[in-house]
């Protein structure tokens, strides 16, 4: 099981809700990639990290044994959220948002990929929770205690144990807020600037069923862009060159490694 995603989409919560809930062999560490090897002896093992959404199609088609779960979230909410680590900046750019969007839209259909919006999960976590356990019926639930009713992601996060890792991306483990959906009307001049950046945001909404049209964009009247350079610069061609290549050798190992030259 692999959680992808763009950076601030919940990627994090899913997987603490996911280790909370279910009866998995094992994790791995806050951050680990589809690519890496798995332990041995796990049978059903979970990891997460949001720079594989772009880069492990290819591998993911071909393992048979490899499930997603995709995060998707209201652009607006993804680059307006601050990460703990580095609370003077905004985290991610509509430009990641776009590129990761895109990678879930393609594998949105293949039935061993489950997309789940971060604002389904939490206004309706049971919703969600069935929705996952309908695609994924080998899943588990763990029991609160020996004789207990099983967990529910509706629960979280009554007796979870949260990596401080984890626990520091999410800002402390919390219940579900729904009142954190519209957070991102409070960072005006940040979404003013991402769409003066990327003028196809307003389309983007539409097209993923954030907004029925462009007159959201009435709350921006008047406000003043802000704009960072922060992880808003497009990598150079030798970087991505360079990128490209690592994760092209990954792929080649990971397939190997699951027999699947």
């Amino acid at each position: 099981m692999h959680i992808v995603g763009c950076r601030r989409s919940g990627t994090t919560l899913m997987m603490e809700l996911l280790w909370y809930s279910y009866a998995f062999s094992g994790r791995g560490e806050h951050e680990t990639s589809l690519l890496e090897p798995v332990p041995p002896g796990e049978t059903l093992y979970l990891t997460k990290k949001p720079p594989d959404t772009t880069r492990i199609i290819p591998a993911f088609l071909r393992d048979s044994e490899t499930h997603l779960i995709a995060m998707l979230r209201d652009p607006r909410a993804v680059v307006t959220s601050r990460h703990p680590s580095r609370p003077d900046v905004y985290f991610a750019s509509f430009q990641r948002w776009r590129a990761y969007a895109a990678a879930i839209k393609r594998l949105a259909d293949h039935p061993r990929c489950t997309v789940i919006r971060f604002e389904s999960l939490i206004t309706a976590p049971d919703a969600a929770q069935a929705d996952i356990e309908a695609r994924l019926p080998f899943l588990n639930r763990r029991r609160a205690c020996p004789g207990g009713i099983n967990r529910a992601f509706n629960e979280y996060p009554d007796g979870a144990a949260v990596p401080p890792l984890a626990e520091a991306s999410l800002n402390g483990a919390r219940p579900f807020d729904a009142t954190r959906l519209d957070g991102w009307r409070s960072h005006l001049p940040r979404i003013k600037g991402q769409l003066e950046a990327h003028p196809d945001l307003t389309q983007s909404l539409i097209d993923f069923g954030y907004e029925a049209d462009d007159a959201w964009t009435d709350l921006l009247e008047g406000v003043a862009p802000y704009r960072q350079t922060y992880k808003e610069t497009p990598p150079s061609p030798l970087r991505r060159w360079e990128t490209n290549l690592r994760y092209r050798l990954k792929t080649r190992r990971y397939l190997h490694s699951r027999g699947l030259r």
